[in-house]
């Protein structure tokens, strides 16, 4: 069952590719319709791998008083980034985003995040296009990203490894914060490996990311940048749009029918205490609710965790189905 509704939803994506339709933002009906066959496929999958394991979720005050902690560190987190959104030109050098890794990095540090996943009936997976990111022997989640130029405009989102300028004037006028979005993973209670491994030593180490709204220790918040949906401009100068040393990358997908790959994490089965949080800029915005998909930010939220993911070794695809494309090809 769960093997005919995945090789349904991928054929349903098939034929929206090459479809001569790109209207992605006008054509509501057509967006709803993928978005909804989308969280059928997703949830389906879950109930399916559910009926070999019990996943319980812990009780509401658990996962409040996670939450505040979360916040009450994050307070002291931010005090630079609070100084740096003053600035209207970006000056930091050394301020990076993480790209989906996908062949090499060139010129850029790489860096790989190891989360522990539920080793007990292990059911962490991916499906398609997901670059060098992998799911090891043991049922962990191993991600792998580029370190590249925070400044630079990105069609998706990217992951949070420090401090960068959330305040963008240039690139959207009249939405110019970038949108946060903080994912807690309730990682594996009983042997926690979580492990953050760089080259370059100021991003080598669990305590080296977890400076601003990314923290990792014996669990996970990890936290993507995108672009604010309703402010995507028109035109970009191709020097700020990506890499400015050109490779091929990947960033979470906002858009049901730009999904090239998704990446499902199964964290932690007793007392899951799994939640999400969204931020404009600084500021925070609201609560993701559990049992969801945010086509938006590419999440589908619960006991467990789906990640969607496109990348721009797919040029039409990526283009003309990614809303937080500036470029993208609208139906006459």
């Amino acid at each position: 069952m769960k093997k005919h509704l995945l090789f349904t939803l991928l054929g349903v994506l098939t034929c929206y590719s090459c479809s001569n339709s790109y209207d992605l933002l006008e054509n509501d009906m057509e967006l709803a319709k993928a978005a909804a066959d989308y969280e059928v496929s997703t949830r389906s999958m879950e109930e399916n791998a559910d009926t070999v394991k019990i996943e319980t979720v812990a009780d509401e005050e658990t996962i409040q008083k996670l939450m505040d902690d979360y916040v009450t560190g994050l307070m002291n987190r931010t005090s630079i980034a609070k100084e740096k959104v003053m600035r209207t030109v970006y000056s930091a050098s050394n301020d990076v985003v993480g790209v989906f890794k996908i062949g090499s990095c060139g010129v850029y540090t790489e860096l790989e995040v190891n989360i522990d996943a539920e080793d007990t009936k292990q059911n962490s997976k991916s499906e398609g296009v997901i670059g060098d990111s992998y799911i090891d022997s043991n049922g962990n989640v191993r991600l792998k990203f580029c370190l590249t130029e925070a400044s630079q405009y990105y069609p998706g989102g990217v992951f949070l490894v420090n401090h960068i300028n959330y305040y963008r004037p240039g690139f959207s006028f009249n939405h110019p914060w970038m949108k946060i979005v903080a994912r807690y993973h309730d990682c594996d209670d009983k042997h926690t490996d979580n492990r953050v491994v760089s080259p370059n030593l100021e991003f080598n180490g669990k305590g080296a990311i977890s400076k601003g709204y990314t923290k990792i220790d014996d669990n996970a918040v990890l936290a993507w940048a995108f672009p604010d949906a309703l402010g995507v401009p028109s035109t970009i100068a191709s020097g700020n749009f990506g890499p400015r040393s050109r490779i091929n990358y990947g960033v979470i997908c906002g858009s049901p029918l730009a999904t090239m790959g998704k990446i499902h994490f199964d964290d932690e089965d007793s007392s899951n205490k799994n939640w999400a949080k969204l931020y404009t800029g600084n500021t925070f915005t609201a609560d993701l609710l559990s049992d969801r998909f945010y086509g938006e930010y590419g999440l589908n939220t619960g006991k467990n965790t789906w990640y969607s993911l496109t990348f721009n070794t797919d040029l039409s695809y990526f283009k003309n189905k990614n809303r937080y494309h500036p470029g993208r090809v609208m139906a006459n």
